[in-house]
C-alpha cells in the first residue's frame, strides 16, 4: 500500500512539475525605462530623434527659466538617450561625433547642477541641435560606399 502510494504521490508531483514551464509565447516584460527607450530607438536616425527630443525638454525648461529638478531630469534622460546612440555615431560619423560632443556634453553637465546657468545653456542647445539635425540628414540617406559596392558587385 506504501509504494502505490508512494508512487502515485511521485507521479502526481511529476506531472505538476512539468506542467510549471514556461509559455515560449510570452513576451519578456520591460521592467526600466532604459528598456523602454532601447525598444523604440532601434536604429541610429530613431536614435537621433530621441536625442533631439530630449535636448529640447531641455530647451522648453531653459526658456521658461526653471532651473530646479525639472531641468536636471531633462538632462539625465538627454544623457540616457545620448547613451544609447553614442557609440553608434562615434563609430559611423567620427567627425560630427567629436563636434556634437563638445556642445553636448557641457549642456549636460550645467543641466545636472543644483543652480545652472542658463545664459550658458542656450548657445549649447542650440549648437547641439543645429550639428544633430545635421547628423539625422545624414544618417537618414543611404551611403554612399554602400551602393558603390553593390554595383561593383552586379
Amino acid at each position: 500500500m506504501k509504494k502505490t502510494y508512494y508512487a502515485a504521490s511521485f507521479f502526481l508531483a511529476g506531472m505538476l512539475t512539468a506542467g510549471c514551464g514556461t509559455d515560449e509565447s510570452e513576451q519578456p516584460v520591460l521592467d526600466t525605462e532604459t528598456d523602454t527607450i532601447e525598444e523604440q530607438a532601434r536604429d541610429l536616425p530613431s536614435k537621433i530623434q530621441n536625442v533631439q527630443s530630449m535636448l529640447d525638454r531641455v530647451n522648453t525648461h531653459i526658456e521658461s527659466s526653471e532651473s530646479g529638478e525639472e531641468l536636471q531630469k531633462a538632462g539625465e534622460s538627454l544623457e540616457e538617450h545620448w547613451d544609447l546612440a553614442e557609440a553608434e555615431v562615434e563609430e559611423q560619423y567620427p567627425e560630427e561625433y567629436t563636434a556634437i560632443e563638445k556642445s553636448l556634453y557641457p549642456l549636460i553637465a550645467e543641466a545636472q547642477k543644483d543652480t545652472p546657468d542658463l545664459q550658458k545653456m542656450k548657445p549649447w542647445v542650440k549648437d547641439a541641435n543645429d550639428k544633430l539635425t545635421a547628423l539625422l540628414e545624414k544618417a537618414s540617406a543611404p551611403k554612399k560606399e554602400e551602393d558603390g559596392l553593390d554595383t561593383e558587385q552586379k
